[in-house]
């Protein structure tokens, strides 16, 4: 979800008041994370709240454009996903663990680094 840097707040308000808990930024500038409310079980995706203005939404944007022209790499990202979610199906700290290294590979071929 973007929004306008002065609506974070109000994003995060109005998303809490739809059964998504918010997580704070998870170690991440630019970006505020939330899950579903006593549904983890349920979560098919990821919802992320960014500033139009965010560093780190400019740098999520870059990742999918360039997984939209390089074939090769997307189908390297989307089957270490899904071998990250057999693996790892309640455990996000170890999906995203298992899956970074990739991801990381991919940003160094972009030429963006951390």
């Amino acid at each position: 979800m973007v929004v306008k840097p002065d609506d974070v707040s109000e994003a995060i308000e109005a998303l809490a008041g739809n059964g998504y808990i918010h997580e704070g930024n998870l170690g991440i500038e630019g970006r505020e994370a939330f899950e579903y409310e006593g549904k983890k079980h349920l979560q098919t995706h990821h919802l992320y709240v960014c500033p139009e203005d965010s560093a780190e939404l400019k740098r999520h944007l870059a990742f999918r454009d360039y997984l939209r022209s390089h074939p090769q790499d997307k189908e390297k990202y989307g089957n270490v996903k899904l071998g990250a979610a057999r693996k790892y199906p309640d455990d996000i700290e170890k999906y995203i663990e298992y899956k970074s290294p990739v991801i990381e590979e991919i940003y160094a071929s972009m030429g963006i680094t951390k």
